[in-house]
């Protein structure tokens, strides 16, 4: 395996604000990277050879003297492309220096958690260190503003003094050279606003850089103009006051005069005005400006005989810009020109101007389009030529006149004939869709009820009821959704599957194609005649060349003929029927006719998959079986590959852990990847024994292990990610108990049946016991004491004392369901597991802490944020839900009597399991003595008529007894009854089976 050899040395950068460190050793040492190791297996290595005070997850590897910083996930020869001048010294048989140092974010991580934490003169000396930061190191910019750093400076300078601010503003100044840190300034709109609020200080050196900073954000680009008028109107309103204050204030010299304050507040306004991209927003800020006096601020400058030149340029082009035409550029008018241009008269005031250039269309609305009358564009712009030659009371009576003007043209409508054809067409076309649509829906929907009918029809009696109700239920129509999961796209063509062979024409089954009628081919020509008897058969036409074939092209001269033997790919060939293909849901034909050409550099491929005679092995024996480098003991090896069995592949795995994709592990494999975290003494073997072996693979095992351990954080990630899944479940295992804790407390005290079974068991012990009341742990004995007669239990005698009582009450156990979820629930270890959930959040932060140091990709890192800000909330809330309700319990248990030493120590599953067990055996009890009752009140029936005659009832009528009467006469005289081959002469009605037949009557 081939090998670079570098110079190394280390820079100790621990403390990211030292500037003034060197790298070290002076005479640094040289090192052999092979190019096809990843380098961060290869770091240990270097570090040990430095002896360098660095952390080893810390560090990174930066070119010298270019500052470029290597990919540590990569090996050296998959960063070939982009080191190009490292390869080129070395080819020239130089030994390029690589310095090992910290990493980018977790410098990054450094500085702004030290701007945070530190305060008087270490807070001073970070600050003033910043700038130079910044200007050593330009990747340290984009890291600094993606990891939020613009919010710690406006957190830090909110707070800080003049000083402070001031270096604040350097350090800003130079993150805005860098085009990174410039469009993080543009993404920043908090940075805008705290710039636009220094304007407002009282120090002069403060309010001068952040107007200079102001004006590099406006002349970067014409869109920064709006987000700067965004921040002024946002920080204006907070404060109540009208939008752009401060630099009218400076105008207004309120704070001294200075001669550059002026000069830059006005450029600002000007370089912002002439930026913005309609005349409306370019209105918006001059009325906000002339409501603000600034009118008279310049006059009042303008009238100073000493005025500066620089200032009275900005002032004149300030006066120019309302009046000048609307593409006019009047940020660049000559200073020879200037006197001239103030002579545009302002006894009006710029509300006229206003007026006048509002009424203006912007030059991207002269656009019409074909049905808009061009006699009001011609109107308008021949207003707008004559705007600059007539008076003012002209121009105010024209405009006044011109709303009538529109109105009368907005009365004219283009009619409908004057549609060009083609576009009737399109509209008479679209209008008969919907009609076509819903003939095909009449016709589908036809064609279903017959199949319906048919499938009803044939069903027959045998079938049993539920096979009947299942077809009728089958062949009803109905939409194609289950819960959340929509299926309506499933089209009625779906029913038939395409592999049946019936679907296909005969010609298709045959492996015929049909004769293709469009598309360019030809139609084949018709059979020969028959040949004449005695004549040789004609020769047989030639074929029709091939449908969609190009013709071949010619081979070239200058393309090499003979081609390189290469590694062939051993897949199945796809052969397709030539057959037309049928559309689909997923179009017609076959992906492949739908793929576009790829052009693929053949002379790579060739010398990349040329194929080579295989080296036969030197080694025999064991050496030759050996398939990787064995580190771990067999125990640990096997757990760790058993383990591996119920995990996807090792980069799915590294891929997974650093963007918290839960979709592709899920917390059991979490908690698997816990127990399988490497060591530092398994670490540091594996990389030993790879560096020792470049050439041997590792075991599957260790290359597993050496995988996790190029992660940073592994721990904190790990245990972080499990936090995140398992919280929802947690937090559902505390909160739902705890609320039907509290649903059920409520269940039992509004209760009337709970209450009649009490006062029952009240009055039985009053007669007893002569008490005025019982503590509810007696409720578990009620079905145990039984009376001496019958041995039937209390609670029975209860209950057929409430159900005489009380008829309209309930079995009381239906009606307190959550006291029964929550006799299953242990509420120790619920407080127990909130207290664990609390120490986990808590954990989960500190483990975020040590994420964030190598975190490179801010998004996530918010989101992990948001989502602990978020779960400490709910924490908190369940603490308090918690707090009160236990104290809810105790005061309800003070409401059923118990005494305040024993409620305390009477336990929330007891006491619900208590209730529960008591309704539970109530509800079975009343359901037998309601079943008794029923008996007996149906034996009492049964008794009212039991073995009398109809004629001993004496609700008969007259009639109806006097037919009773001659029915008994004719059954005392009944003929002998026949049956078949027997008779019977003396049978009695009561024993025998008799029938009287027709001729007897």
């Amino acid at each position: 395996m081939a090998a670079v050899i570098c110079r190394v040395q280390y820079l100790d950068d621990v403390d990211p604000f030292v500037c003034t460190n060197f790298p070290e050793p002076r005479r640094p040492p040289t090192y052999s990277f092979h190019e096809a190791i990843p380098l961060v297996a290869q770091v240990p290595s270097v570090h040990k050879l430095l002896s360098s005070p660095l952390r080893l997850e810390d560090c990174a590897l930066q070119m010298a003297p270019s500052g470029n910083y290597l990919d540590l996930e990569l090996s050296l020869d998959e960063q070939r492309d982009d080191l190009e001048g490292f390869f080129e010294e070395i080819g020239k048989g130089r030994r390029p220096t690589l310095i090992l140092r910290t990493q980018l974010s977790v410098r990054v991580h450094s500085i702004i958690e030290k701007l945070y934490n530190s305060t008087g003169p270490e807070l001073r000396r970070s600050l003033f260190s910043l700038k130079q930061l910044f200007q050593d190191d330009k990747d340290l910019v984009p890291e600094f503003v993606s990891a939020e750093g613009l919010t710690c400076l406006i957190k830090v300078g909110a707070e800080a003094d003049q000083n402070y601010q001031n270096y604040i503003l350097r350090a800003l100044s130079q993150i805005m050279l860098f085009v990174d840190g410039m469009n993080g300034v543009i993404s920043h709109c908090e940075t805008v606003e705290w710039l636009y609020t220094l304007t407002g200080s009282l120090y002069r050196l403060v309010v001068k850089t952040a107007l200079k900073l102001l004006l590099v954000f406006v002349e970067y680009t014409e869109s920064n103009a709006a987000l700067l008028i965004q921040a002024v109107n946002a920080v204006d309103e907070k404060r109540d006051i009208k939008p752009w204050t401060n630099l009218i204030e400076i105008l207004q010299e309120k704070n001294g005069a200075d001669l550059e304050l002026l000069v830059f507040a006005m450029t600002l306004i000007n370089k912002t005005l002439g930026a913005l991209p309609d005349q409306d927003s370019f209105y918006d800020v001059t009325d906000c400006l002339e409501k603000l006096e600034m009118e008279t601020l310049i006059q009042r400058h303008m009238k100073n005989k000493v005025i500066n030149p620089d200032l009275k340029q900005q002032f004149t082009i300030y006066e120019v810009s309302l009046f000048a035409p609307p593409d006019s550029d009047v940020g660049f008018i000559p200073a020879d020109h200037l006197p001239n241009c103030v002579s545009v008269p302002r006894c009006c005031g710029s509300a006229l101007a206003s007026r006048v250039r509002r009424s203006w269309v912007p030059s991207s609305s002269f656009s019409m389009s074909k049905d808009e009358n061009p006699t009001e564009s011609a109107s308008e712009k021949k207003l707008i030529e004559e705007a600059s030659s007539e008076s003012t009371d002209l121009l105010i009576k024209r405009f006044d006149r011109q709303p009538s003007l529109q109105k009368e043209e907005s009365h004219r409508k283009p009619d409908i004939e004057s549609v060009p054809g083609s576009v009737k067409a399109t509209v008479n076309r679209f209008a008969e869709a919907p009609v076509k649509a819903l003939k095909e829906q009449f016709s589908i929907d036809a064609e279903c009820n017959e199949k319906n009918l048919e499938k009803t029809t044939i069903a027959t009696p045998l079938k049993k009821e539920s096979e009947y109700m299942w077809d009728q239920l089958e062949t009803s129509p109905r939409v194609l959704k289950i819960k959340d999961l929509d299926f309506t796209d499933l089209r009625e063509e779906e029913d038939v599957d395409v592999l049946d062979g019936d679907t296909f024409a005969p010609n298709e089954l045959m492996g015929q194609s049909p004769a293709p009628t469009s598309g360019g081919s030809r139609i084949p020509p018709p059979p020969p005649p028959p040949p004449l008897p005695g004549c040789p058969l004609p020769p047989p036409p030639p074929p029709p060349p091939l449908p969609f074939k190009d013709p071949p092209v010619p081979p070239s001269p200058s393309s090499p003929t003979t081609k390189r033997k290469t590694v062939k790919l051993f897949w199945k060939e796809l052969k397709q029927s030539e057959g037309p293909f049928k559309s689909c849901k997923f179009g017609r034909g076959t992906v492949w006719a739908s793929l576009d050409q790829v052009k693929v550099d053949t002379s790579k491929l060739e010398h990349l998959f040329e194929s080579r005679a295989k080296e036969l092995p030197t080694k025999k024996g064991a050496d030759g079986k050996r398939q990787g480098v064995i580190v771990l003991d067999p125990k640990r090896s096997n757990a760790i590959n058993i383990g591996l069995t119920v995990l996807p592949a090792l980069h799915i795995i590294k891929n997974a852990i650093l963007n918290f994709d839960e979709y592709a592990i899920n917390k059991e494999g979490i908690e698997k990847i816990l127990s399988m975290v490497p060591t530092d003494e398994e670490k540091q073997k594996i990389q030993e024994a790879q560096l020792a072996n470049p050439d041997v693979p590792l075991g599957t095992a260790e290359q597993f292990l050496l995988t996790l351990s190029s992660i940073n954080g592994l721990t904190a990630r790990l245990q972080l990610w499990a936090f995140k899944l398992d919280y929802e479940v947690m937090e559902k295992e505390i909160a739902e108990p705890l609320f039907d804790l509290k649903l059920g407390m409520e269940q039992v005290a509004k209760n009337k049946t709970f209450k009649c079974l009490l006062a029952t068991l009240l009055a039985i012990g009053n007669f007893l016991n002569s008490s005025s009341g019982f503590e509810l742990g007696y409720l578990e004995k009620v079905s145990e004491v039984k009376d001496t007669i019958q041995r039937q239990s209390l609670l029975y005698h209860t209950c057929n004392l409430v159900v005489e009582n009380f008829p309209d009450t309930t079995d009381v156990y239906s009606e307190i369901a959550a006291i029964t979820r929550s006799a299953k629930v242990d509420f120790d270890q619920l407080s127990e597991n909130l207290v664990q959930l609390e120490r986990k959040c808590k954990a989960s932060w500190d483990h975020l802490k040590v994420i964030a140091k190598h975190e490179t990709k801010p998004v996530l890192k918010n989101k992990m944020t948001e989502f602990l800000k978020e779960s400490t909330e709910r924490i908190i809330i369940l603490k308090v839900v918690h707090r009160r309700i236990i104290n809810r319990f105790h005061s309800f248990l003070l409401y059923l009597g118990h005494p305040s030493n024993s409620a305390r120590d009477l336990k929330v599953t007891r006491f619900c399991k208590i209730i529960s067990e008591f309704a539970l055996e109530y509800r079975t009890t009343r359901e037998r003595v309601l079943q008794q009752k029923q008996k007996r009140a149906a034996y009492r029936e049964r008794n009212k008529t039991r073995g009398k005659m109809i004629t001993e009832v004496g609700t008969l009528l007259s009639n109806s007894s006097l037919c009773v009467h001659e029915l008994c006469k004719y059954l005392a005289n009944v003929p002998p009854v026949h049956f078949r081959n027997t008779s019977v002469t003396q049978a009695q009605p009561s024993m025998v089976v008799w029938r009287v037949r027709r001729k007897d009557l």
